[in-house]
């Protein structure tokens, strides 16, 4: 399972800490990008990525905002890879990937802690590079992982195998030393961890594809 650092802000100064410190660690790094249609604080521009261009990281923007859809140019401006939706404020998951797609980046779905799996449209398995589910109420960070969130990954894994589709399983949100290994062992490929990575309790490894 691979490790991938999540950046949750709207602190400059914050951002530029963190970036720094990512530096040499890690290839893909997260960003939590959210208007507060989910609660908490708006976060920062994403047009300030543009100046940690030279960092050469994989951007994955992670958009928990009202109509996604219309963030995608903004995330093509700053050269992201991938980018991943909430489908709760989506109007339309094909056309979400479509947009995403036609900007040349990689498109992937997220479901809330709350959110049933069933409101995944069936067509857009065979579309998504990840489909990352939510351990905690999606929106702010330093929350304690649900449990409940381990039956949706383990449906989530059958459901890929029965479809026979290939996108990626991660999960995000109150992700721990103590519950990493148990989240492995559910089914996902991907971890997305903020706090424990920068109160060192989760330790980075460049090309993490294992729990260390």
């Amino acid at each position: 399972m691979k490790i991938i650092p999540v950046i949750l802000t709207n602190s400059s100064p914050d951002l530029e800490k963190k970036i720094n410190f990512l530096e040499g660690k890690t290839d893909w790094v997260q960003i939590d990008v959210t208007d507060s249609k989910f609660g908490g604080e708006a976060t920062f521009p994403l047009e300030w990525l543009g100046q940690y261009q030279d960092k050469q990281f994989f951007w994955d923007i992670h958009l928990m905002v009202d109509n996604p859809f219309a963030w995608v140019e903004k995330c093509n401006l700053i050269i992201a890879q991938r980018v991943i939706g909430q489908i709760e404020l989506m109007n339309d998951q094909l056309d979400f990937l479509d947009r995403v797609e036609s900007e040349g980046m990689e498109a992937g779905l997220a479901v809330d802690l709350a959110t049933p799996l069933e409101r995944i449209d069936q067509e857009v398995f065979w579309r998504c590079s990840v489909i990352l589910l939510l351990g905690v109420k999606a929106g702010r960070g330093g929350q304690e992982f649900e449990k409940s969130c381990l039956k949706k990954i383990r449906r989530l894994m059958e459901m890929r195998e029965e479809l026979k589709a290939d996108f990626a399983i991660g999960v995000d949100g109150g992700i721990n030393k103590n519950n990493l290994l148990e989240i492995q062992e559910a089914g996902a490929d991907i971890a997305f961890a903020g706090s424990a990575i920068w109160n060192r309790e989760i330790k980075l490894k460049k090309d993490q594809e294992k729990i260390i």
